[in-house]
């Protein structure tokens, strides 16, 4: 009588993926990124100081405001009591230096009667995020800190 062997062969499974070194690589090369990574210090430390919601003392700047006004289409205007003059119309261009030249005016002015330079911005929805950063970057570079950002819609 003759033996029969059978061969049971296993079943083939399904591959699988080993994701472990994958999460470590990943890791790595967000950390990578982090370390190799540098922050403008232009927009990245500004140090401007925004009005508190609530204030015991209300202080009135003795100089009118200088209310600079950013356009939809990116021209930069700029006035105080509420005649403003277009400075600023190329928007390719990241410095700008009429805008540069009324706030280092309006500084002097009121450095020399003795107040603090008090900026209103008043940016219109549509106008792009970088011309908003140049004039705050222009800002900065006049050493003014006092600013109010206004020209939001509220929906």
């Amino acid at each position: 009588m003759s033996r029969r062997s059978y061969l049971h062969l296993e079943e083939p499974s399904d591959p699988e993926l080993d994701i472990a070194p994958l999460i470590d690589v990943s890791f790595l090369l967000l950390i990578y990124f982090l370390v190799t990574s540098t922050m403008q210090p232009k927009e990245g430390d500004l140090d401007i100081t925004f009005p508190a919601t609530q204030t015991d003392q209300v202080d009135v700047p003795p100089v009118d405001p200088l209310s600079i006004h950013l356009r939809e289409d990116g021209v930069i205007l700029a006035g105080v009591g509420g005649a403003e003059e277009e400075l600023e119309a190329d928007i390719t261009s990241r410095k700008c230096p009429r805008l540069l030249e009324k706030l280092r005016e309006y500084k002097s002015v009121a450095d020399t009667g003795g107040s603090t330079p008090f900026v209103v911005v008043r940016a219109d929805d549509g106008a792009k995020q970088q011309r908003f950063i140049d004039i705050v970057n222009t800002l900065s570079i006049v050493d003014i800190s006092n600013v109010t950002i206004t020209g939001f819609r509220e929906e």
